[in-house]
């Protein structure tokens, strides 16, 4: 099992996250740092097994070098290049952006992603056939004042009509796929798409370097679950398209006094994907207090993915979009 989604900083303490990794057998795992300390984390191998087996590790940069939306257009336009140059030198295996989060995009001047200072970063990327995690968009209840958890709310992730829509932001994506239709590129947690299976579909379908990973947010599971039968043909269909991950560390990070990272919301977090996706027939959710913390119990229904289907979606389907 390879956990292509996880984000890891000094605060989340690398034994604990060992721990995890150890207790769940899993082989690799790819870590979102930030730029800043990508090659002291890929070099150390701090998340390496203290068995010594699987020390095999992915790093993603996760941030820029501090400055760069507050360039001018045409400073702006060539510094965004020179970034790739600078994190594959430094020994990272891909970019992970989270320019995509509206929160981000109303923290920074980040311009539209079609604009053109980014075509020749878009380029870059496309020609070097360079694998990118890019966060875009968030579910559609952080809009909704009655539907928004007190987690997300908490985290800053209510948004009202000052912070950038899902809809224009797909819009820009999509444009981008045109001009670069041979992007390697993942959208994490279903592109937020898990209540429209077919435009997600569509979007694979146009394009074939297009991945998505099952990343929790929890919402994502209980839109699969309510539509079984689609959910069941979508993973068929782009078996080979679809990766793993957990967001492990996400929630750590986000407070304001960085705390060690949980083990106990890490195994929530774990046995919510795998279960979702193993089990066959319907099974009951029941808030564990950890990562599960908000809403009441819930009848769920598990796509009981084939053993063939698990392997892609656990290991196979990583390797091949990293490679």
């Amino acid at each position: 099992m390879i956990d292509g989604h996880i984000h890891y900083a000094d605060s989340l303490e690398a034994e604990r996250l060992r721990y995890i990794i150890e207790a769940y057998g899993f082989k690799r795992r790819s870590a979102s740092v930030h730029s800043k300390r990508a090659e002291r984390y890929r070099w150390k191998r701090m998340l390496s097994h203290s068995s010594g087996k699987a020390a095999c590790r992915y790093t993603y940069s996760e941030g820029w070098t501090e400055g760069y939306f507050s360039l001018s257009s045409g400073r702006m336009a060539e510094a965004l290049p020179s970034e790739i140059d600078r994190l594959m030198t430094m020994g990272c295996d891909g970019i992970k952006m989270l320019e995509g989060k509206p929160n981000v995009r109303k923290e920074y001047p980040i311009p539209d992603f079609d604009d053109e200072i980014w075509e020749e970063y878009w380029d870059v990327l496309e020609k070097r056939q360079i694998p990118v995690y890019m966060h875009v968009n968030d579910p559609e209840e952080f809009w909704d004042e009655s539907k928004v958890s007190e987690y997300a709310r908490k985290a800053g992730w209510f948004y009202d009509e000052t912070y950038v829509n899902n809809e224009d932001q797909y819009r820009q994506m999509q444009e981008v796929l045109k001009r670069h239709p041979r992007l390697r590129i993942l959208f994490p947690h279903f592109f937020f798409l898990s209540k429209d299976l077919g435009r997600l579909a569509a979007i694979f379908d146009r394009y074939p370097n297009v991945h998505t990973d099952v990343t929790p947010g929890i919402e994502l599971y209980y839109n699969l679950s309510d539509q079984e039968e689609e959910a069941k043909a979508f993973f068929a269909k782009y078996q080979d398209r679809i990766c793993f991950g957990t967001d492990i560390g996400a929630r750590s990070l986000i407070y304001e006094e960085p705390i060690p990272l949980s083990i106990e919301e890490s195994r929530s977090r774990l046995e919510l994907t795998t279960r979702f996706l193993e089990e066959k027939g319907d099974y009951i959710l029941s808030p564990d207090g950890y990562y599960f913390t908000e809403g009441k119990e819930r009848l769920m229904h598990g796509l009981g993915l084939t053993p063939e289907i698990l392997k892609k979606i656990y290991h196979d389907n990583f390797l091949k979009f990293i490679s």
